[in-house]
């Protein structure tokens, strides 16, 4: 959609493409203690400079507008500068698309350890990566308890599969509907699902995600009810329609399961606090309020064996 302007403007590759993906990695692009932008000594300058808990640049971030040529020998020489200025290992060069992730430079070896691009390489094993190598929880220390830990996997897994469907929808994998084989069960058939788990889930667009649980089916469901219907009430009560509000402006209880999304503009939680024979219920319940010019194939998961 930006392509053309972001290929003209390394500083709207930066705003568009590169600083979403250091914030879902917990790098907050906004705290100077955490992400130096433009960091500079005598002789360098870097785009970007992460620092861990005591003060100290661990990665540097190197960052070209969409489409350059990363693999040029002055812009690589211009790395190693960097990690020999700035004393450390860990350097990534990206166009927001492509990222390329140099570990060890010694004299014979500038070729980068891993690359990654964006638009045709599996989302979940890059994101995986990118949490192996470039999260900010290895170099802050972790106050969190488990329930605040469990929950920021919640968004991390619900950023993944935005990720992935953003890539489908660009024309980076087949987005052709999956028809429905004897693999896929339809949610309103679902039966005896306790003790079992999803694999994929089959969206009414078609679009079909890697899935791991019962509560991915109800929060894509959710997701994908709330960008295909800007006219909802919030909060929005869940299918008991008593005390709790599927979507809601108000953060849930202390050690409620939810994810954040961005609705009209404003900020909204998503409640995925229910077992799997109430996330299929909701699901089923919050498509009632999608129009039905998307819903293309009837909504479906693949079960585990």
């Amino acid at each position: 959609m930006y392509q053309k302007i972001l290929k003209k403007n390394e500083a709207a590759t930066r705003t568009v493409l590169i600083d979403p993906v250091l914030r879902a990695l917990g790098w907050d692009t906004a705290n100077t203690n955490m992400v130096e932008v433009e960091k500079t000594t005598e002789s360098l300058r870097a785009d970007y400079a992460l620092y861990d808990g005591n003060g100290i640049a661990r990665i540097i971030v190197e960052a070209k507008a969409l489409g350059s040529a990363l693999d040029q020998k002055a812009v690589v020489m211009a790395l190693v500068d960097y990690a020999f200025g700035f004393q450390l290992n860990d350097v990534f060069l990206t166009d927001g698309i492509i990222w390329h992730h140099y570990e060890d430079f010694h004299p014979g070896n500038l070729s980068p350890k891993h690359v990654i691009n964006l638009s045709v390489d599996d989302p979940i094993i890059s994101a995986t990566y990118f949490v192996q190598h470039l999260d900010a929880a290895k170099y802050w220390p972790m106050d969190q308890g488990i329930d605040e830990i469990s929950q920021r996997l919640d968004q991390l897994e619900s950023t993944v599969a935005d990720l992935q469907r953003r890539i489908m929808e660009l024309g980076g994998l087949d987005p052709r509907p999956i028809p429905n084989t004897d693999k896929f069960v339809a949610l309103e058939k679902l039966e005896n699902i306790a003790g079992t788990k999803p694999s994929r889930l089959r969206l009414p667009s078609g679009t079909v995600l890697e899935i791991s649980t019962w509560i991915d089916v109800l929060r894509e469901t959710c997701k994908f009810v709330l960008g295909h219907n800007l006219n909802l009430s919030i909060p929005h009560p869940d299918s008991s329609g008593k005390k709790v509000s599927l979507f809601s402006y108000e953060k849930p209880a202390n050690k409620v399961s939810y994810v954040t999304e961005e609705y009209r503009g404003e900020k909204i939680y998503i409640y995925l606090n229910y077992d799997s024979y109430h996330c299929v219920e909701n699901a089923l319940f919050i498509l009632k309020e999608c129009p039905e010019e998307f819903l293309k194939v009837p909504p479906a998961v693949e079960i585990k064996k």
